[in-house]
């Protein structure tokens, strides 16, 4: 098999469920943006803003979910990504020695 397509190959399901998590992270993301700016109309939850920190109890229970579930993604991401980088490097090195 050529040496080029074999690491590909290997690095193939890291990048698919990378990009999953990368979809999943952008859905949620844009969820939480869209259910806090419901709510924010609605009078529920202070406004979202650059210079303030939102805390976590200033939230509804489905924009913690959302918000809660787009920071897991995201580092899934990272973490799938970082693994498949090592699984590459390692079987670089294993085979040119």
């Amino acid at each position: 098999m050529n040496q080029d397509l074999e690491v590909w190959l290997m690095f193939l399901p890291f990048w698919l469920l990378g990009t999953v998590a990368i979809l999943a992270a952008l859905w949620h993301g844009l969820r939480f943006v869209v259910v806090h700016g419901r709510a924010h109309a609605a009078g529920h939850v202070p406004r979202l803003s650059l210079g303030r920190r939102l805390q976590w109890h200033e939230l509804t229970d489905d924009g913690r979910h959302h918000l809660k579930r787009a920071l897991q993604a995201v580092l899934i991401f990272i973490g799938l990504s970082a693994i498949g980088v090592l699984c590459v490097a390692a079987w670089s090195l294993w085979r040119h020695g």
